[in-house]
């Protein structure tokens, strides 16, 4: 699919965000998150099956490397 329509009624289009989230006092950034951006209200949407997916992969990168970044894009290959 490559929109949705929004709750305005416009068209949402996939775009890539960076998020920031808390874990055991470290702030985590992940970045690249796949969203819906409404072309018309600028309203974005995320799936929070996606949310789940890359906070445990971003978790599990900073348990392995000890490093608070996680790139959705680069790490892909990995699922």
């Amino acid at each position: 699919m490559t929109h949705r329509e929004c709750m305005c009624g416009e068209f949402a289009v996939p775009a890539k965000i960076t998020i920031q989230e808390e874990f055991e006092d470290k702030e985590l950034v992940i970045r690249n998150f796949p969203v819906f951006k409404c072309l018309q209200c600028d309203e974005t949407t995320l799936s929070p099956k996606d949310y789940v997916e890359y906070y445990k992969k971003a978790v599990k990168h900073y348990e392995t490397t000890n490093e608070n970044e996680f790139d959705c894009n680069l790490n892909r290959e990995s699922w």
